[in-house]
């Protein structure tokens, strides 16, 4: 319904984008990418899925989807610092301005002034030395991962979550970030908040005494974990949740054993 008044209030002629997530970053939920595509394209829109934080977890199909843009982040991805991609529709890319004006962006420049003519393509919001150890690297780990059972790790994924979102159940004092009902499809990623302790504190009491490195803060969301600490209250009746959250991620080389480890740790927090 909102995609639809948004297409109905634009402006005739105005080109709508509609970019959503496909995993939250804030609570690993998945989002209806697919169902949301097909409501933006009856209604004229198109729409882009940042899938920074699904692609490192499940498989991103982009004819499935039908989805015009995709952006990921490599560093989200095991890649380096530093690369990512942003892969859509070809003539919304080559009618706009180039992202960097610079070499390799030009197919002309004239000596009159502001006589330039913008190459089409990649390379035309590209200028200058690419980042050739980051395309590399990424390249590298996206061919490491289409050749493995991505269905495996989701499924091996799945379990450890499963394992961990019970087990912070259990706990009287933890109280998990969600947007959606519990039960909804989510990739490897809980966010949390321990009730009457610092987030800051804890997270660093898990480093310094287990080595188990989580996410302390408001996660680069501001409004939104604000307002997901706010519900969190109000779910739990707690008064006396802190400020700020925080966030544990599995990945592929994450184990059961580190999974109960991390349990142990907040069960004794001293």
């Amino acid at each position: 319904a909102a995609l639809g008044e948004l297409a109905r209030d634009a402006r005739p002629g105005l080109p709508v984008l509609v970019a959503v997530t496909g995993a939250s970053n804030v609570t690993g939920e998945c989002w209806p990418v697919a169902e949301l595509a097909r409501v933006a394209h009856r209604h004229g829109a198109r729409i882009l899925v940042d899938a920074a934080q699904l692609a490192p977890h499940a498989p991103v199909d982009l004819t499935a989807l039908d989805v015009d843009y995709v952006a990921l982040s490599g560093h989200k991805l095991y890649a380096p610092f530093g690369a990512g991609v942003l892969a859509g529709r070809a003539d919304w890319l080559d009618a706009a301005p180039p992202y960097l004006a610079g070499g390799g962006a030009t197919s002309h420049v004239g000596a009159a002034t502001h006589e330039v003519r913008w190459t089409t393509g990649p390379a035309r919001h590209e200028a200058g030395t690419p980042n050739l150890l980051g395309a590399v690297a990424l390249a590298a780990v996206c061919e490491a991962l289409t050749a493995v059972d991505r269905s495996a790790l989701h499924a091996r994924e799945q379990a450890l979550l499963s394992r961990l979102r019970s087990g912070l159940a259990a706990l009287p004092d933890v109280v998990e970030l969600r947007t959606f009902g519990p039960e909804a499809p989510r990739v490897g990623i809980v966010s949390f908040v321990v009730a009457g302790r610092d987030s800051a504190e804890v997270a660093a009491h898990l480093a310094t005494r287990y080595r188990i490195g989580v996410r302390d803060g408001l996660f680069c969301a501001h409004p939104l974990t604000r307002r997901l600490l706010s519900e969190a209250a109000t779910r739990s009746g707690r008064t006396d949740l802190p400020p700020t959250a925080l966030r544990a991620s599995l990945g592929l080389g994450t184990t059961a054993p580190e999974v109960d480890t991390l349990l142990t740790a907040l069960a004794t927090l001293p």
